[in-house]
């Protein structure tokens, strides 16, 4: 999990003194404000107890609509949300367009990897699944009001993977469709590149064979491409439009 190892080099031999003569262990832990929503009231009042036998937790439960003001109200640093509750991830997207602060930790979750990820995406800074023990459960509220992420490595590395992906440029082959093909144009090069014919192209778009041929002429010659083996290189992205070529019309119909 994220944050244990920050948390041992914390109490471990190498950290730096807090305070002269003052040890860790003497600091009084941080009051931590958690607001607790869940569609099952043994499952609100069962966390409740649990987290109310540690003095450093403050906990209310929500049970008014819209959510965002009665977080507002409670001033929560940790907002813990019952995995199951309906529409959990979109309650977590909405808080996050909304700019509402505390942290979510989703409890209870089935384990499923996929929708983990989609949580993270979604805003969600920590995913205790249905195995976790109240230690676990208070480590992760510790960890995420620190401002880290409670998860296991193998979601957090495939989140920052599909992210960066998000965040990288279009292929410069992707880009010249967008800029230097027509709309019809960019029709017809996508049903070819998933290899359609020119006659099955034209019967799918309801105009003719010829107005096809005629419009991959022109894609060829303002990509600069030799057939349809490098249109679908370009298009998926593997190859960029040469600064200049020669148009091999006997391909068209290749």
């Amino acid at each position: 999990m994220i944050g244990r190892d920050t948390q041992s080099a914390v109490n471990g031999q190498d950290a730096a003194p807090l305070a002269r003569g003052l040890s860790a262990a003497t600091l009084p832990a941080p009051t931590i404000r958690v607001a607790l929503l869940s569609e099952s009231a043994l499952f609100r009042s069962g966390l409740h107890r649990l987290l109310g036998t540690d003095r450093s937790f403050v906990v209310t439960e929500i049970k008014t609509l819209p959510i965002r003001d009665a977080l507002r109200r409670s001033a929560a640093h940790i907002f813990l949300v019952d995995a199951h509750v309906t529409g959990a991830l979109e309650i977590c997207r909405e808080l996050r367009l909304n700019g509402v602060r505390p942290w979510v930790i989703l409890a209870g979750a089935d384990g499923d990897d996929r929708w983990a990820v989609e949580a993270l995406k979604a805003g969600v800074r920590g995913i205790l699944p249905k195995s976790a023990t109240v230690e676990n459960l208070v480590k992760a509220i510790r960890v995420v009001h620190r401002g880290e992420v409670w998860a296991t490595s193998r979601v957090i590395a495939q989140t920052m993977a599909e992210l960066a992906a998000r965040a990288a440029p279009p292929p410069a082959g992707k880009l010249a469709f967008h800029q230097r093909l027509s709309r019809r144009e960019q029709e017809i090069v996508q049903l070819v590149v998933e290899g359609l014919s020119n006659l099955e192209a034209a019967n799918r778009l309801g105009i003719t064979e010829a107005t096809v041929k005629a419009h991959l002429t022109h894609v060829f010659q303002k990509l600069a491409l030799r057939g349809r083996t490098q249109l679908a290189a370009c298009y998926h992205g593997q190859l960029s439009p040469p600064a200049s070529s020669t148009t091999d019309t006997a391909l068209l119909d290749a």
